[in-house]
């Protein structure tokens, strides 16, 4: 991996840290749930999945990984596009939280 790409690699774990799950107030990237990011070209990859395959917030999830993601490629002159995936394979399992998290450490969004 080029230092470029390492650079971008920490930037876009930065923002995907931003993406917090709703229901257990913990971002995505501490929860396990990123599974991978990856460079095609000019385009940036990630795939990540939920907590549960009937997960009532992986529409959400999906669209802030989106938006996290885009954030990343209009900063960034390296990348033109970007491609989310949400995977349910493998299966997300609790071993996969990173150690010490929090949970509820970011309150849930305010109902509307």
């Amino acid at each position: 991996m080029s230092n470029q790409t390492g650079h971008i690699r920490r930037r876009v774990v930065r923002k995907l840290r931003s993406v917090i799950d709703p229901e257990l107030g913990v971002n995505i990237v501490d929860l396990g749930l990123v599974y991978q990011i990856r460079f095609d070209d000019q385009k940036i990859v990630v795939e990540f999945t939920t907590t549960t395959p009937g997960c009532p917030m992986r529409r959400f999830l999906q669209q802030q990984v989106e938006k996290a993601v885009k954030e990343i490629v209009a900063e960034e002159e390296t990348f033109t596009t970007y491609e989310v995936n949400m995977v349910m394979k493998p299966d997300w399992a609790v071993e996969m939280i990173k150690e010490g998290v929090e949970f509820f450490s970011v309150p849930p969004p305010p109902r509307e």
